[in-house]
């Protein structure tokens, strides 16, 4: 067996194909290399209850982390260990700005997602994650008016509105992570929770060392874990900010069994 004990695989472009399916072929070599003895983890950036039930299907066992590192799941014991949340003040904060610019997102609970207005990419989100929402027409009030805290916020809109945007959200939230994960979704964690801070927990968790994790991802949510973990991996299809710090660049994408390819051959 390899010296590396863990493998932590992003979702979205890595381990699912562009059909977001898991494929059997990476199914198979998966549950393999768990029956010698090996540990795999999934580190998205979805919501914990879209992707627990995904996974819980497939038959995964183990640990899930979700929200970009802010909640560490169990999803054989379908319960949260750990969560670090964005406060209520900073989702006020946020909430003012957002309206202001007319900016669509998203905030999370245990179970489902708040939004400020519905469009085409509310329908589009809930039918992609098995996750359903609620609109919330004021939302700087209702954050007022509760002490509800989100792991996550999503900003999902049109990619030039992020690029004018991103910047100044920065500056206005710097007590939080304020990333970029694909053109049309900015995904921001409170300060120092990332998918880096998430191979920590993970590490903790199993009791092993960061330097024995392996992570493999496609994007710009991925950067923290790839530049954390003891080995680290880009899929074919991933982005050049990713591909500039991984380790390895595999030869192959999500839509030709990249996590199979990488227990074949770095983890027998």
């Amino acid at each position: 067996m390899s010296e590396y004990k863990v493998l932590v695989s992003d979702y979205d472009g890595t381990l699912a194909n562009s059909n977001n399916d898991i494929s059997k072929e990476n199914l198979s070599a998966i549950n393999d290399y768990i029956s010698r003895g090996g540990i795999f983890v999934l580190s998205s950036g979805r919501a914990t209850d879209g992707i627990s039930k995904i996974l819980i299907k497939q038959g995964f066992k183990g640990l899930l982390s979700s929200f970009n590192g802010a909640v560490l799941y169990d999803l054989t014991a379908q319960k949260i260990l750990a969560s670090k949340c964005v406060t209520n003040d900073l989702c006020k904060r946020f909430a003012k700005y957002a309206s202001e610019h007319g900016l669509y997102y998203h905030f999370y609970g245990e179970t489902g997602f708040l939004f400020p207005f519905e469009t085409a990419r509310t329908s589009l989100y809930e039918n992609l994650t098995g996750v359903k929402g609620k609109r919330v027409e004021d939302m700087q009030a209702f954050f007022e008016q509760t002490s509800m805290e989100t792991p996550k916020i999503l900003i999902f809109d049109d990619e030039n509105k992020l690029d004018d945007n991103f910047d100044a959200l920065t500056q206005l939230l710097p007590e939080c992570e304020v990333v970029r994960s694909t053109e049309n979704m900015i995904d921001i964690n409170l300060k120092g929770v990332n998918k880096g801070y998430a191979l920590t927990m993970i590490g903790e968790h199993f009791n092993t060392p960061v330097s024995t994790l392996i992570a493999v991802g496609d994007a710009g949510n991925d950067i923290a874990m790839i530049e954390r973990a003891g080995l680290s991996f880009a899929v074919s299809n991933a982005t050049q900010e990713i591909k500039q710090v991984a380790d390895i660049v595999l030869p192959v994408s999500n839509d030709e069994n990249a996590v199979k390819y990488i227990i074949e051959n770095y983890l027998t």
